[in-house]
């Protein structure tokens, strides 16, 4: 591998993923996306009803995202981060005459979710913004003022609100307990929120069996229940992704009480859910069509996931898969007649792919990968299991086979830790498999996308069995045939924390480690005032209390066990990160090099947690990959 390789494959372009990466103008003739190109990620628009190239709207060097276009689609909104703080702010942009308004200037410290709603009649906005000890549901005109108006005041966060059609509520989706999640809908006339339930007060939930979702492999009629119930009889304790029916008379969203998240209906008058999808994978982020009659949504299996298209009066379900990898927020055309979704694979970075339900057929909207990339081979992953360390848990993951192997074995280790690694772009995992590397990204305890009792198997547990999970990935890698003293360790955000939970508890097994955009100290993480309240609220109740909990948490923060580590270490930080800040970073340097081991840092400037910027984020990835190959022997 030469280093041009990984220069490239960091600068390729992809539609975002995450949040709401893109909208259609009203009459469904220009699609608005978040695309990562220009430096970092910026709004771009295309005419889908002609040829031409996709034109970008703004000229900022931060990041902008989640647009979305007014009731009569002359303007697009969109959200602009600042320097990667998170302290978004709303803009509106004329889309003929070029005008730009900030709706929310001269508020530095405010710290709103980028994913702002813009209510049916063009004149609100509706937030989730940071306040008190959590984020908040909140509406405020949408105009340039300082007049906000919170909805809720209660200990969780609040995220994600959507209107009525009516315009006359709200839905947000709020965190409750741990990871538990509900759904609230709020009367913006007055009244308190009120979380949606599986039956209204007194009801008893019916005991009847509920079908099996589709597989992968096929489709069915599948008869939609209509009696309101817990799924497999317990409390509904997961509620997220609200989405509106078309005449507002019904909220889906995707929850549940089992390990699998479902599709639930909730009907506004009669109060009662029912359940439209059940399997064995976790369904979210459902949509409606503009009749009513179908939902699309997501289903998760392993490292992949599926596209699901489902007919509401018949209850028969059509897979509607665009290809290997993971889909993301599924969306259907005003006409009804077509899907819009964003698909990232091994050799697809994100792109947005547009599925004509009549037809099947496919076209790409988006093409990111550039003409020097285009016949290259990437290697696609294939799911694996090994037992971890501690003996007690079957452990999934992805493995990916380099085409010349070498000996070489890189653990790569997921943020989150709520998430999973996915067989999707990635690359900094091309970039070492054409090294030689073989390389496995564990899926440990904690990660989501599996089973509700895998995703809550860390809470309060946070450096144990997720720990010997990653670390028994190693036995996985020896048995392909990788050289034990040839395996490093890298991860990013809780990621970087579990590389630090390496080297100091496994010190021996690892020939270097790099920590990205890490924390070392659960202490700190609650105390340091550059953590935002919200994320400071989710260590509160997934970590534990700094009090109580305080010689477990010490224990567990690898800034206190700096002295075991044995193979050279590199830190890569961001000088804006609002949920991993830097001000440990010097003393963990200079702690492991006062034990003879080489440490290095680099903290990137005006970078939030992402680190986005083209050239950081070129440097960041070239960083990781080099620093492995020459501690791996395959450089």
């Amino acid at each position: 591998m030469t280093a041009s390789l990984i220069d490239l494959l960091a600068a390729v372009p992809e539609v975002s993923t995450e949040r709401r990466p893109w909208a259609l103008s009203p009459d469904g003739a220009t699609i608005a996306f978040t695309w990562r190109r220009d430096g970092d990620w910026h709004l771009f628009v295309k005419d889908l009803r002609g040829a031409g190239a996709p034109r970008r709207v703004e000229r900022f060097d931060d990041a902008c995202m989640c647009p979305a276009f007014s009731p009569d689609g002359a303007s697009l909104y969109f959200a602009r981060d600042d320097r990667g703080s998170e302290c978004f702010d709303v803009y509106r942009y004329d889309l003929a005459g070029g005008t730009l308004v900030n709706l929310l200037p001269d508020t530095p410290a405010l710290a709103p979710a980028p994913d702002f709603a813009l209510s049916p009649d063009g004149r609100t906005l509706a937030l989730s913004v940071d306040h008190g000890p959590s984020s908040t549901a909140a509406v405020m005109p949408a105009e340039p003022s300082a007049e906000m108006t919170f909805l809720t005041d209660h200990w969780y966060n609040d995220w994600s609100p959507v209107w009525s059609p009516d315009g006359a509520r709200l839905a947000f989706q709020s965190d409750t307990h741990g990871q538990d999640s509900a759904v609230f809908i709020v009367e913006l006339a007055g009244g308190a929120p009120q979380a949606i339930t599986t039956a209204p007060s007194g009801t008893a939930a019916g005991p009847r069996d509920m079908p099996a979702g589709p597989s992968r492999t096929g489709s069915g009629p599948r008869p939609i229940t209509d009696e309101p119930r817990a799924i497999g009889g317990e409390a509904m304790v997961i509620a997220r992704d609200p989405a509106w029916s078309p005449d507002g008379r019904s909220l889906a969203f995707s929850g549940g009480g089992g390990d699998y998240q479902a599709i639930g209906l909730y009907d506004l008058e009669r109060e009662l859910v029912t359940w439209a999808w059940e399997g064995e994978g976790n369904a979210h982020s459902p949509a409606w069509s503009p009749d009513g009659r179908a939902l699309v949504f997501v289903v998760d299996d392993g490292p992949e996931s599926s596209l699901w298209h489902l007919d509401l009066t018949t209850g028969f379900a059509g897979c509607l898969d665009v290809g290997t990898g993971n889909h993301y927020h599924p969306g259907f055309t005003p006409d009804g007649a077509a899907v819009i979704c964003v698909l990232s694979g091994p050799g697809c970075p994100g792109d947005l792919f547009l599925i004509e339900l009549a037809s099947g057929d496919v076209t790409r909207l988006t093409d990111s990968l550039p003409g020097e990339l285009a016949t290259r081979e990437f290697v696609s992953g294939t799911p694996a299991v090994w037992t971890s360390r501690d003996l007690l848990a079957d452990v999934p993951g992805l493995y990916c086979e380099p085409p010349r192997a070498n000996g070489a074995g890189v653990v790569i280790i997921h943020g989150g830790p709520t998430w999973h690694h996915s067989n999707e772009w990635d690359p900094v995992r091309q970039a070492l498999l054409d090294a030689g590397c073989r390389v496995i990204h564990p899926n440990y305890r904690g990660s989501d996308g599996y089973t509700r009792r895998w995703q809550l198997a860390n809470r309060y547990l946070l450096g144990q069995g997720e720990a010997q999970d990653c670390a028994g990935a190693v036995d996985f890698l020896v048995a392909q045939g990788c050289d034990p003293a040839r395996i490093a360790v890298t991860g990013r955000s809780h990621g970087g924390y579990l590389t630090m939970q390496m080297l100091t508890q496994f010190p021996a097994l690892w020939a270097c480690g790099v920590a990205c955009v890490p924390f070392f100290d659960h202490i700190d993480a609650q105390v340091d005032p550059a953590v935002r309240d919200d994320l400071r609220w989710w260590d509160i109740e997934n970590c534990g209390d700094i009090v109580a909990d305080r010689a477990r948490l010490e224990y567990y923060s690898p800034i206190n066990h700096l002295d075991r580590i044995k193979a050279p270490l590199l830190i890569l930080a961001a000088a804006c990160d609002p949920r991993c800040p830097t001000r440990q970073v010097d003393t963990v340097v200079e702690r492991v090099r006062a034990a003879g081991v080489r440490c290095e840092a680099v903290v990137y400037p005006d970078e939030g947690h992402e680190i986005s910027g083209l050239e950081h984020r070129i440097d960041y990835e070239r960083r990781t990959v080099e620093f492995i190959l020459e501690h791996v022997g395959a450089k």
